[in-house]
């Protein structure tokens, strides 16, 4: 199945594969029958759909290097933050009749029936889970997680924002998605500012996923380091709530991109040639990428650099005791992010899992991708930690896939990728004694299966290392249903400048559309039901 994976991912990159051949030993190749029926069969009708036809599912995954010093740091940050009020104070005036209209649209949204729609499930009580929230505050949400649902918006929300950009309208443009998508989907621009959703969130039984959301960007080491800064700070916050709070960390955060495609194709290759992951891969992950002639001398100082901030956030949770997410990412880096997160995870995940690997069910490889890990940590003799979604990058990933023209590495429907998905919960849950699990998800019939397997396994809900996650600014709806039921839930709280979180920001439209079968429809009734009470006291 390795050397399957490999195959479909080498298509993927033009990169060529490199010649020289690293002599290794063997591990495993155990294959896993994923057509076997297990106990989510009643979560779908006769046709293999949801039940109602609403396919609600999304994902929700240090010290500055040696060679630059603290003042690198301190000067990058005061050259963002300059530029941040400069952005702030532009074009104000401009904007104070479109905020105004953020009132009046929603009323607007509110008068207008959206007909057949899906009824509250009678065991979820509306007015109870929205309890800690404003009226203004779920007018605000409804009309964000409206706008979602417009094409206009979520498939153009790249070409918006490059054309901000080339015509000079990238500081109104900024403002405007601050105090619109920012502010639903992200709790801040500096971690300062992600304290208060913390507490509020803590106080609700809701534990917190503290993430820098920079990603996929060609920066300078000191831009690197800063990022590696922020998430050593998201650890240091993270261990004054312990049990309630985890960090995460995305690779492309701390990298160039170009390296991440590299590093990608020495992998795939070295499965490739040995039909299974290479030993010494997991044992001496630095020496083996330093020995590949596809990089060149001053990308090796990169990725030495790489492992050097890696090691050094992993080494700060283990002395933590905080743990974190590594999340995934699109298919043309994510092989090289298995074998870094797994190597890292050897060393550091001994005696509890502390560094959690992402595993996206809508990849067709996902599933036996986890399923090998999961050998593997057995015989390594380490922990697994394992986060499961379905997959944020459909989009982008079949686009790529048709503009160079290889097959899509996305399973070809739902339906698939909801078995996966399935899969992946009862494999976990049967062996949860030996790793840690977080179901990320926003699926409601996923939340329902993991828990009543749960109860079924004899499973404590208070079980430290399982919990459910969804996202910041999301699915409220499900994470305080799986608190009033004694579940561990947490929500991925991203903060970030405006500008570096917008690829995260542009997922979230997309995802809140209906890609992978969204809740958003669910959401947006049960907010229209609430606000509506409040407003007119209906019913």
């Amino acid at each position: 199945m390795f050397r399957a994976a490999a195959k479909q991912c080498l298509s993927q990159s033009r990169i060529v594969t490199p010649t020289n051949k690293v002599t290794t030993t063997s591990l495993f190749n155990q294959n896993v029958n994923t057509t076997k029926s297990i106990h989510y069969n009643k979560y779908f009708n006769n046709n293999n759909t949801l039940f109602n036809n609403k396919l609600i599912s999304s994902p929700l995954y240090y010290s500055t290097n040696n060679n630059h010093n603290n003042s690198n740091n301190n000067e990058y940050q005061q050259q963002q933050q300059q530029q941040n009020n400069n952005n702030n104070n532009s074009n104000f005036k401009y904007m104070v009749p479109l905020l105004g209209a953020g009132f009046i649209i929603p009323l607007f949204f509110l008068a207008v029936e959206d007909g057949e729609v899906a009824q509250p499930p009678p065991n979820i009580d509306i007015q109870k889970i929205y309890s800690s929230k404003s009226t203004s505050e779920l007018m605000f949400s409804f009309f964000i997680l409206k706008l979602c649902t417009f094409k206009i918006f979520s498939e153009n929300g790249s070409a918006f924002i490059n054309f901000a950009n080339n015509w000079g309208l990238s500081v109104p443009m900024n403002f405007i998605v601050k105090h619109t998508f920012f502010k639903q989907f992200c709790a801040g621009e500096t971690i300062d500012e992600t304290e208060e959703f913390t507490k509020k969130l803590n106080d609700q039984g809701i534990g917190t996923i503290l993430d820098y959301s920079v990603e996929d960007k060609d920066g300078t080491p000191e831009s690197f380091d800063h990022v590696a800064s922020q998430i050593q700070k998201t650890i240091a916050i993270a261990a004054k709530y312990p049990d309630y709070s985890f960090s995460c960390v995305k690779v492309t955060g701390l990298t160039g991109t170009k390296l991440m495609e590299k590093l990608n194709q020495i992998v795939l290759s070295a499965i490739q040639q040995k039909q299974q992951l290479p030993a010494d891969f997991i044992t001496s992950p630095t020496a083996i990428y330093a020995a590949s002639n596809l990089l060149s001398d001053s990308e090796k100082v990169e990725m030495v650099q790489l492992m050097n901030r890696l090691d050094s956030i992993f080494a700060e949770c283990y002395r933590s005791n905080v743990p974190i997410l590594v999340d995934a990412e699109q298919s043309y880096y994510q092989a090289a992010i298995h074998h870094i997160a797994i190597a890292f995870s050897a060393k550091y995940n001994k005696s509890k899992p502390l560094i959690y690997n992402t595993y996206q069910m809508y990849l067709s490889q996902g599933l036996n991708m986890l399923n090998d890990h999961l050998a593997l940590s057995k015989q390594l003799g380490f922990k697994l930690g394992a986060k499961v979604v379905r997959g944020a990058y459909m989009v982008s990933e079949r686009k790529r896939a048709e503009d160079h023209g290889y097959p899509s590495p996305i399973l070809p429907n739902i339906q698939e990728t909801h078995h996966s998905y399935f899969t992946a919960m009862e494999t976990l849950l049967k062996d949860s004694s030996n790793i840690g699990i977080m179901f990320a998800t926003h699926n409601e019939q996923s939340v329902n299966f993991g828990v009543e397997r749960m109860k079924q396994l004899n499973i404590d809900p208070k079980n430290p290392n399982i919990q459910f996650g969804q996202l910041f600014g999301m699915a409220d709806f499900l994470s305080l249903n799986l608190v009033n039921q004694n579940q561990r839930v947490f929500k991925y709280v991203p903060y970030g400048p405006v500008q570096e979180v917008l690829p995260y920001l542009i997922r979230r439209m997309q995802e809140n559309r209906g890609f992978i079968g969204s809740n958003s429809a669910t959401e947006l009734l049960f907010l229209k039901k609430e606000i509506k009470r409040r407003l007119f006291g209906s019913k």
